[in-house]
């Protein structure tokens, strides 16, 4: 499996020799396998690379996510439904009842909801709020019709803030942070999905006709609090999003949770975690095992 999370910082010419990633620095050329590769993010507007590279990128599975000069995430470039069986795997995604799709994203939700309690919890906010938000997540109803998602998250963010927050506003520092773990994390589960022949414009909730990956926004949900709860940390006393920022953040999928009473790394859980979404559509499972707050553990020791 790959595993490999690589961050390039620096200007250089990026290429491909004999299934290796080669970059050209001062002291030589670095040769890293394509296969040990999972995501690549890209953070100097003066790195060039080659279309055979992304062609070698796509064949392999390899998500490339790039960034902008304020050096935050502005693309995920990723492959185009590799896998054998993908014809079947989108029969089954089609085939599947708008009553089946509304009671997942139902699951979904309360568990997003409860996850993000269980981050006021975890940073000794108001214990009213955390029982405010809780009591949301048990009113959500079919398809989350009344919409408790949204105002949950509304609560939940003014909350962890101490202020009025808004997710749009980019003076706000947390915002940056934000951004780019939920970017790493949904470039790894569109890795993900794609290698289990799952189609990620169709979604269990978002049904954006121009967005590439509403499953994989949809399946991201319960893990968002957990990049929330981290960035919170990471960022807590700090006046700039810097590089050593980014780095940490990049590292987030190297993080310990629990997860079906296991302790894994967050990108194996990404992968349990999509491989029972794709069961459960093909009919040979009943449920999906959310991943939940409380088994989230952090950088390892």
């Amino acid at each position: 499996m790959a595993f490999r999370l690589l961050l390039i910082e620096n200007e250089t010419d990026v290429k491909i020799k004999l299934d290796n990633l080669v970059m050209n620095t001062p002291d030589g050329e670095i040769w890293i396998p394509i296969s040990d590769i999972s995501v690549i993010v890209l953070d100097n507007l003066r790195i060039t690379l080659s279309t055979r590279l992304l062609c070698t990128l796509a064949k392999n599975n390899v998500a490339l996510i790039l960034c902008d000069e304020k050096h935050l995430p502005i693309g995920l470039y990723s492959s185009y439904d590799n896998h054998s069986r993908m014809f079947k795997h989108l029969e089954n995604q089609i085939s599947i009842s708008p009553d089946f799709y509304d009671e997942i994203w139902k699951e979904i939700v309360i568990r997003k909801i409860l996850n993000q309690a269980g981050v006021i919890k975890k940073i000794n906010k108001d214990n009213e709020v955390y029982n405010n938000i809780v009591k949301m997540a048990f009113e959500t109803q079919t398809g989350d019709k009344t919409n408790r998602e949204a105002h949950a998250a509304k609560i939940y963010f003014n909350e962890l803030m101490d202020t009025s927050f808004s997710r749009g506003n980019d003076d706000i520092l947390l915002n940056s942070g934000l951004d780019y773990g939920y970017t790493i994390i949904r470039s790894y589960i569109a890795r993900v999905c794609v290698g289990y022949g799952l189609n990620s414009q169709l979604g269990i909730h978002h049904r954006n006709e121009y967005n590439r990956f509403n499953l994989i926004d949809d399946l991201m949900e319960p893990i968002r609090p957990m990049i929330d709860y981290y960035v919170y940390l990471l960022l807590d006393g700090e006046e700039y999003f810097t590089i050593v920022h980014r780095r940490k953040l990049i590292n987030f999928l190297n993080h310990k949770i629990m997860y079906r009473n296991k302790k894994m790394y967050v990108s194996n859980m990404v992968e349990e975690y999509v491989s029972q979404y794709a069961a459960l559509l093909a009919g040979n499972r009943d449920s999906i095992d959310l991943p939940r707050i409380e088994g989230y553990e952090g950088e390892e020791n």
